[in-house]
């Protein structure tokens, strides 16, 4: 079995296993300490939180069994952290100024 075997965020979580309840849990507990806005979470606040990887962690906000608290009306799985690679044309650098100097 190959690493990218044994961690495939799609097919762990598909059917329920004690690994991927444990996840749950944790996600359900760290919900509560993570800023609301009108309702909304972010899931770059959640991943901030727990830690775990984004693909994991959207696998496991999709699921069905996942108990929201009153406060938090959805959850927004839309990421605002860039990933890696800048996007349009590269910034170009800035000189310093040479000092002159006074005799």
């Amino acid at each position: 079995m190959t690493q990218a075997e044994r961690f495939d965020a799609s097919v762990a979580l598909t059917e329920p296993d004690e690994m991927g309840d444990r996840y749950k849990d944790a996600v359900e507990r760290s919900i509560p300490r993570v800023p609301v806005k009108n309702g909304v979470v972010d899931i770059d606040s959640i991943w901030v939180e727990t830690s775990l990887p984004h693909d994991l962690l959207r696998s496991i906000l999709r699921r069905e069994d996942l108990k929201l608290p009153a406060n938090v009306e959805r959850i927004n799985l839309k990421s605002r952290v860039q990933q890696g690679e800048r996007s349009g044309k590269p910034r170009s650098r800035r000189r310093r100024r040479k000092r002159k100097v006074r005799n």
